[in-house]
């Protein structure tokens, strides 16, 4: 009768990792996003006198990874400021099977 007790306990922990133990959403509003790179876009812009040409597109709810990584590098970035980082592809990685650049994983 002891054996059948023990199962008990272990079966309760079972059942609560697999009922409250989810990933996290890791996904920026597209208004936080584009507020974000926004930021890193125009600060980079007033310390080099320019920009370049094109807009960066941020898809529909982006992974926070992507967001953080591209707006970084393009404040770390040297002057001029005629392209954007490259990482920034990040931000196309859940809708893109070949965006995801090899190394810059979270």
């Amino acid at each position: 009768m002891r054996p059948a007790l023990s199962f008990w306990p272990a079966a309760v922990l079972l059942l609560t990792l697999i009922l409250f133990c989810r990933p996290a959403d890791t996904t920026v509003p597209l208004e936080d996003a584009y507020s974000e790179i926004g930021a890193a876009i125009s600060f980079k812009a007033n310390e080099c006198g320019h920009q370049p040409g094109y807009p960066l597109l941020i898809p529909a709810n982006p992974p926070e990874y992507g967001i953080r990584l591209c707006s970084l590098l393009i404040i770390r970035q040297d002057c001029p400021f005629r392209d954007y980082p490259l990482a920034c592809i990040e931000l196309y990685a859940d809708i893109c099977d070949f965006c995801d650049v090899p190394g810059l994983d979270p």
